[in-house]
């Protein structure tokens, strides 16, 4: 008789093996950062709708009586084009409860950062050792996400090590604050992706206001974004969406659409 073993799971971070009940349910992003009620959208239907000519109509009469934009296609989004895909948020069972908690410290840095907006003159004032926490909360973040699966990260012991101030690894991450550029009628995506180029990978993990790329390469020249370890220096610029070029943002976007449509 075949002996069942419930070690099924392998923690991200420590590496050691879990039952499935010993395993905990990680957000990606964090839940209080956009991740609670994840969408999925007909991008078609989408299309269609603001060409028409009755919805052009119903936007430049709601605009016309004084209704933010932003509001009137958050109202089309919620109601004619989109379905609840994740009610509960994007989850991933990646890490060992013990993991998870270790990491919640992270979260808390990293939650600060975004209900200020990331504004430099804020974060300016936070001591080093929340930056750093801020840094690892995102690197670890991208453990989670299913196209980095198979990725052996070098960066795990750096974030394990709740003092480390130093990592000459291979990964970067870059990011941006969301804004129009990034998002298509003020509509935020927050799904996870994956593009290969011949120098490297690119993975892409976004929230509500932030869209961040863990790289294993030097930056394209053209593409502006802001260094996650900049954040430790004093008054780091904060580049705002993904300009004219739609970044690494737009291909990854793009790529999801075509393989889900395959």
């Amino acid at each position: 008789m075949a002996v069942y073993d419930d070690k099924q799971h392998q923690c991200r971070l420590c590496g050691n093996y879990y039952s499935d009940s010993d395993m905990s349910e990680e957000h990606y992003p964090a839940r209080n950062t956009g991740n609670e009620d994840v969408v999925a959208v007909d991008l078609g239907k989408m299309f269609d709708t603001f060409i028409s000519e009755s919805v052009r109509a119903e936007i430049g009469e709601k605009l016309n009586h004084g209704e933010p934009l932003e509001n009137i296609t958050g109202d089309i989004f919620d109601t004619q084009l989109s379905t609840s895909l994740f009610p509960k948020g994007r989850t991933a069972r990646t890490l060992c409860r013990k993991c998870n908690t270790f990491l919640g410290k992270y979260d808390e840095a990293y939650l600060r950062f975004f209900n200020l907006d990331g504004n430099p003159k804020s974060i300016n004032g936070f001591q080093q050792h929340t930056k750093y926490q801020i840094i690892k909360a995102i690197y670890a973040k991208f453990l989670s996400i299913p196209e980095a699966a198979d990725e052996a990260f070098d960066f795990i012991d750096f974030i394990r090590d709740n003092d480390s101030t130093v990592y000459n690894g291979n990964w970067n991450i870059y990011f941006v604050k969301r804004d129009f550029s990034s998002d298509l009628l003020g509509m935020k995506d927050i799904r996870t992706g994956k593009i290969t180029f011949d120098e490297g990978v690119v993975y892409e993990l976004s929230d509500d206001k932030f869209i961040f790329n863990l790289m294993n390469f030097p930056k394209h020249s053209c593409f502006e974004m802001t260094n996650l370890f900049d954040i430790l220096k004093k008054n780091y610029k904060l580049v705002e969406g993904v300009g004219e070029s739609g970044g690494y943002h737009a291909q990854v976007f793009m790529s999801s659409i075509f393989n889900a449509n395959l």
